[in-house]
């Protein structure tokens, strides 16, 4: 299901970033789109997953295909690092409840 949600929100991104992060305000992981450089960007997030959406980082290999892109990005992710990234979100929240 996160994945689903992730790959949608990513799409959904014009030129900028999808991010999944820890918000501290709400105590749980979402699913967000940073658009530009600056714009829409929450405030108490700590970020686990960031995948570029400008066209710069897709074009060259994928042209327009972000689906495969995207998918192509997931499969290079190493879940060490972002189990090492939970890790302090958790902490984060413990510290904040």
């Amino acid at each position: 299901d996160w994945q689903r949600d992730f790959l949608s929100c990513a799409l959904a991104a014009g030129e900028g970033w999808a991010v999944c992060a820890f918000s501290v305000h709400l105590q749980r992981y979402i699913n967000v789109i940073i658009n530009g450089h600056s714009d829409n960007v929450m405030l108490g997030l700590f970020p686990i997953i960031v995948v570029d959406m400008w066209s710069h980082a897709y074009y060259k290999d994928y042209v327009d295909d972000k689906e495969s892109y995207l998918v192509a990005q997931l499969r290079e992710i190493d879940w060490t690092v972002v189990e090492d990234r939970v890790n302090v979100a958790e902490a984060i929240a413990n510290v904040i409840k």
